[in-house]
């Protein structure tokens, strides 16, 4: 027992060795001892707390034992707790009486016997605490009781309750069932597992199945299609594991084989937080509404193809009637592209193709006035790049481009310049339809249509804007043939104005001196300039005349070269000698550049004719004081020509037409100088008659211009009867194996047809490391090498070949055929490893004998 459960002792003395004495007696008792010396003490004791016994002294001053006994139990609380008085002095049965009287339970007189006093105390001590306890267990009961009769009104409530309830759930349960049963909309509930707990009456009207028949059984074997089983169960898991509701509509199948469209929806019953164990399904029968809405949707799309119909059939008159009525193509795609917005996309962009080859933004239209100035910073003079613009397949392939939704990162491709992304994104790019016009098999123009977020491009959009695309190409064909036509008629009229005013010149003149001539009588002076201005003007309208007789000629397919080893040098001197008498007379200064005593396979005449054309035409633009330069050189394997002068020069946008029959860039009658037209045409011919190339580079007005002229070196020449002829001399050559190199095509060509014709068996490299690698694979009995070719020439092709074994071909006999033709260019050659020299153009016959003697297969050896 612990000290807050053991009782208190009250002892009560005004004498404190007696306090003690009782304190040491009761020591080994298990009460809490409190002690007071007066009986207002004891009094005040009282009121704090409970005691289980009180000793009480009788003898004391002020409140004696008795009267405090008597005010103890005046107190309803203290009324019952036992006294024992304690006294050495009131022994007498009186006091006892007395004692017995206020309530003491015993009276013990002093001295007292320890034993006798602990008993004594201890059976109070004991009676107190089995009172304490069965007080205790008294209020514990009445509690039980009171808590039991709360807890059987509660339960008594809760019946109630539960009943009304009951009574509650069940007539909702009535009420439920009689509205799923009435209901017109089908009701249904699934397990977890898809198998049939409920089935109202209109599932079972709709499918013919009664509830009783397929309560249990799995739903979408008994319901649904069996090509829907599956789609239908994986829904179903992925919505069941996701904790989501799920829409579907699909078929489902009645009893009788019928088939009705469905749409519903099915959610998990869930409860306290837990899934649920159960699927609900509702659904609705829709299948006449579908049936009408597929019927009004047939009727709408009818009705709106119809009007779509009627739309591209307007659109397309429209176009149809503009682009007849326009010869003039940037006008042509300006207003089509306006045509096309927004009838067929909300803005468009069209790009064609420029002088240059490339191509560049011409016109662009919005379909929303507001956006046009936006569009319009789309138009900017920079080339298009095919290699980083969408445009570039469209150029590749010539045909269209259908996106029907552009990617974000896509946009980028359509840009022509970095600063155009940004206008591209604020109008708006979500379709596209590239769409390119063409003309004899080439792209010449490029219309991008461009739809935003409501419109969306599909393969009839495409086919009505290539529709339109080929009407406008042919449109634009047929105004530029107006042009060319119209162009030729007016070249036509202003080149027989201006034959007619060339031939007359010098026919005025001569006739002129004629009269003079033959009616008056004349000095010797003047009779001899007479003669030397008609002999003058009748070789200058000689020119004029065998001038056109060459353009007729052209035109004809008539006119012929005679091909024969032609030196250039002679042939360009004997051209400036033709001219200089002229320019001495404009005080112009003629410089030349005559390196190298080229040879080439060509028409003497025709070149000096080349020469002469290209020297007269700068003598003619070159003021008084000029200077006319003319140099000759070596460009890879092609020797060039070039006439520059310090002239009027060129307009940038006469250049692309200097070459064109007829045409001058006077075209006036207050031209300052004469001609036809016809000399640099002719030039262009016979150059390209030679199989060489011809440009002019001009900066512009008054600054000079330099006219190129680039003719082949022909590896070999074929003179007639010489092949033959010679072959059979040769013994030997047949079957030999030959490797020729060179960078030029026509020069491998005709070097390998001749080698061919002597028997030999040919081999072909247009490079040095294409030559390289073949000594190896091919193992050639000799190689015939160019010298000059690009990126590696012959010498280091010929250096290389010699650091090779003797077994990989590294002493294979090798002839140098260059048009390199100097002392030092031989010395060169054979101290890289080549065996003999040749300068192009070598005869065949001749080539032939230094193969065989590099071979060691001649019977005779014979010099390079």
């Amino acid at each position: 027992m612990t000290h807050l459960e053991n009782p208190n002792l009250l002892l009560v003395d005004d004498r404190p060795e007696n306090l003690l004495a009782l304190e040491a007696i009761l020591d080994d008792l298990e009460f809490n001892i409190v002690k007071a010396d007066s009986g207002k003490e004891a009094l005040r004791c009282m009121l704090k707390q409970d005691f289980a016994l009180i000793l009480l002294d009788v003898e004391m001053p002020g409140l004696d034992g008795f009267e405090t006994a008597e005010l103890i139990r005046s107190r309803r609380k203290t009324r019952f707790t036992p006294i024992i008085f304690l006294t050495a002095i009131n022994k007498t049965e009186q006091h006892v009486f007395r004692g017995y009287a206020v309530g003491a339970v015993d009276y013990i007189f002093k001295p007292y016997a320890p034993e006798v006093l602990r008993s004594k105390v201890r059976v109070f001590a004991d009676l107190y605490l089995k009172t304490r306890e069965v007080t205790r267990q008294a209020e514990l009961l009445l509690d039980s009781n009171l808590q039991l009769e709360e807890t059987n009104q509660q339960i008594a409530g809760l019946n109630r309750e539960i009943s009304r309830k009951h009574a509650e759930l069940q007539s909702e349960r009535d009420f439920v069932s009689t509205v799923l049963d009435t209901v017109g909309c089908l009701v249904l509930l699934l397990d977890m597992d898809g198998r049939v707990v409920l089935f109202n009456h209109a599932c079972e009207r709709m499918t013919g199945y009664e509830f009783e028949l397929i309560k249990g059984r799995d739903f979408w074997q008994i319901c649904l299609p069996e090509e829907s089983h599956e789609a239908a169960r994986l829904e179903f898991a992925r919505s069941k594991a996701a904790g989501q509701s799920l829409e579907m509509e699909n078929e489902w199948v009645a009893r009788d084989g019928e088939r009705r469209v469905i749409s519903w929806h099915y959610t998990a019953l869930a409860g306290n937080g837990h899934p649920g164990e159960f699927v609900i399904v509702t659904g609705t029968d829709v299948t006449e509404r579908k049936r009408s809405e597929d019927a009004r949707i047939r009727e709408q799309a009818g009705r709106f193809a119809a009007e779509a119909a009627q739309q591209r059939a307007t659109l397309l008159a429209d176009v149809s009637t503009f682009l007849a009525s326009s010869l003039d193509s940037p006008v042509t795609l300006s207003k089509l592209i306006q045509l096309l917005t927004p009838a067929l996309a909300d803005w468009c962009i069209a790009y064609e193709l420029q002088p240059g080859g490339h191509f560049q933004p011409v016109a662009v239209s919005h379909g929303d006035p507001s956006r046009q100035e936006l569009a319009q910073r789309l138009l900017t003079p920079h080339n298009v790049d095919p290699d980083q613009h969408w445009m570039g397949r469209v150029l590749r392939s010539c045909r269209s481009e259908l996106v029907n939704e552009v990617a974000e990162s896509e946009i980028v491709s359509l840009a022509n310049r970095p600063e155009d992304v940004d206008v591209l994104r604020d109008l708006g790019i979500e379709s596209l339809m590239l769409v390119p016009l063409l003309s004899l098999g080439e792209v010449k123009a490029v219309v991008t249509l461009v739809g935003n977020a409501l419109r969306r491009f599909g393969p009839t959009d495409l086919s009505l804007a290539e529709d339109i695309a080929r009407r406008a190409a042919l449109a634009m064909d047929n105004a530029r043939l107006y042009r060319e036509a119209h162009d030729a008629n007016r070249a036509k009229d202003e080149f027989l104005a201006t034959v007619s005013h060339e031939l007359r010149t010098p026919l005025n003149a001569i006739l002129g001196w004629t009269r003079l001539l033959r009616e008056e009588s004349l000095d010797k002076a003047t009779v001899t300039r007479a003669l030397e201005t008609i002999e003058r003007n009748g070789k200058s309208q000689a020119q004029l005349i065998e001038d056109i007789l060459d353009a007729s000629r052209i035109i004809t397919g008539k006119l012929r070269l005679i091909s024969e080893p032609v030196e250039l040098i002679s042939v360009i001197r004997a051209a400036l000698d033709a001219v200089r008498p002229t320019a001495n007379t404009k005080g112009i200064l003629l410089e030349e550049s005559l390196d190298y005593p080229y040879r080439i396979m060509g028409d003497a005449d025709r070149l000096q004719q080349i020469a002469s054309n290209l020297l007269t035409n700068a003598i003619k633009f070159t003021p008084k004081g000029g200077r006319v330069l003319v140099k000759l050189e070596r460009i890879h394997s092609s020797i060039q020509l070039s006439v520059s002068d310090t002239g009027k020069g060129i307009n940038p946008e006469f250049l692309p037409h200097v070459f064109d029959r007829f045409t001058q860039a006077e075209q006036t009658s207050s031209r300052a100088h004469g001609g036809l037209g016809l000399g640099l045409a002719i030039v262009r011919t016979l150059v390209e008659l030679h199989g060489g190339r011809v440009h002019v580079e001009s900066a512009g007005q008054g600054m000079g211009s330099t006219f190129f002229v680039n003719l082949p070196i022909v590896a070999v020449s074929l003179l007639p009867g010489a092949e033959d002829g010679e072959s059979s001399s040769l013994p030997g050559l047949k079957g030999l194996r030959v490797l020729v190199v060179d960078d030029e095509t026509d020069a491998r060509d005709i070097l390998t047809h001749v080698l061919q014709g002597y028997g030999m068996e040919t081999e072909a490299a247009a490079s040095a490391f294409e030559a390289l690698a073949k000594v190896e694979s091919y193992r050639p009995d000799v190689i015939v090498s160019d010298v000059g070719m690009p990126e590696a020439d012959g010498y280091w092709l010929m250096t290389q070949v010699r650091a090779l074994p003797q077994e990989q071909g590294g002493e294979t006999p090798a002839i140098a055929l260059t048009a390199y033709g100097s002392a030092e260019d031989r010395v060169r050659a054979l101290s890289c490893g080549y065996h003999l020299h040749l300068s192009k153009p070598a005869e065949a016959p001749a080539l032939a004998k230094a193969i065989a003697m590099a071979t060691g297969r001649a019977g005779k050896a014979f010099g390079a």
